[in-house]
């Protein structure tokens, strides 16, 4: 039972839905933008109606690459990238130049595999605006794709530079790393940030970190590898400690204790579970457990 539980359990914390998603299908109620709006109707898969409602944002909250993304990224899904070229090509010849046109034109023949084309226009783009970090990462997905790896780390870094915000950037930097064969490199550089305080970034590559470390651990468990799973999960617990991710520590502990439980282990599955409820008074799923194991 307990291993059914953790399995069920696991896959909606790996796997979380996109929060535009979940929302109740009266949004329209709320006042949403545009923009809002088109993300929440990209998550469902309506790419058509988000398209026309980023097309709206464009008009009434302007452009940015962000928007011009999800445009492109609806077209692709609809397998058709020759309407976003037209659109594209009417786009550029009434508007003036700018950074996030130049960035959907150089994302548009990323998309078409045409990356000497697209590190042209990426270039283009960062020259406008060197804050564009969609552009800076992209143009350094295309030298990952020539394993020209450190100019590739190098312009990864200045997308992160730019928004360390955005998860992407990160992954893609600890992708690059793992492609060039130096797959700790990345855990180095989390840990020299610590070391630097520098609270923001580290939080970042530890998310990240965790992101691969539960990937491990879901593999462990479903080769009936506990043991290998455990130490996951501890690892993952130990991270979110060190970037004070509260939030983060409950799902880690939840999972080992039910481990644990799996495991026979009973008085460490009841530990777990009140370290949980110490965090989460009103974790209802600690709560049952603590109450049923015996």
């Amino acid at each position: 039972m307990a291993g059914t539980f953790f399995l069920l359990f696991l896959s909606i914390v790996a796997n979380p839905s996109p929060i535009f998603a979940q929302v109740h299908p009266g949004y329209e109620k709320f006042n949403l933008s545009s923009k809002d709006e088109a993300e929440i109707l990209f998550a469902r898969g309506r790419y058509e109606e988000a398209i026309e409602k980023l097309k709206i944002a464009l008009k009434s909250e302007g452009e940015t690459s962000y928007v011009f993304r999800t445009m492109l990224k609806s077209w692709k899904a609809l397998s058709s990238l020759d309407r976003a070229e037209k659109f594209f090509q009417d786009y550029q010849d009434s508007h003036e130049e700018s950074s996030h046109i130049w960035y959907a034109i150089g994302y548009l023949n990323y998309l078409k595999s045409y990356y000497q084309k697209a590190a042209t226009h990426f270039e283009r783009a960062v020259q406008l605006n060197s804050e564009n970090g969609l552009a800076w990462n992209n143009w350094g997905a295309i030298d990952s794709e020539k394993k020209e790896y450190e100019t590739a780390i190098e312009k990864v870094q200045r997308a992160i530079k730019a928004d360390s915000n955005e998860p992407i950037f990160i992954w893609n930097l600890h992708k690059i790393y793992q492609e060039m064969g130096e797959p700790n490199r990345f855990r180095d550089e989390y840990k020299g940030l610590l070391k630097k305080d520098s609270n923001k970034l580290a939080w970042a590559y530890g998310k990240t970190l965790v992101r691969v470390i539960r990937q491990k651990a879901f593999r462990s468990y479903s080769e009936g590898d506990l043991d290998n799973a455990i130490l996951g999960f501890e690892d993952m617990l130990k991270i979110y400690q060190e970037i004070e991710d509260v939030k983060g520590q409950v799902p880690a502990l939840f999972s080992l204790g039910l481990l644990h439980e799996e495991k026979g282990d009973l008085k460490k599955a009841q530990d777990y579970f009140a370290k949980v409820l110490a965090i989460n008074p009103n974790h209802i799923q600690a709560r049952d457990r603590v109450k049923n194991i015996h």
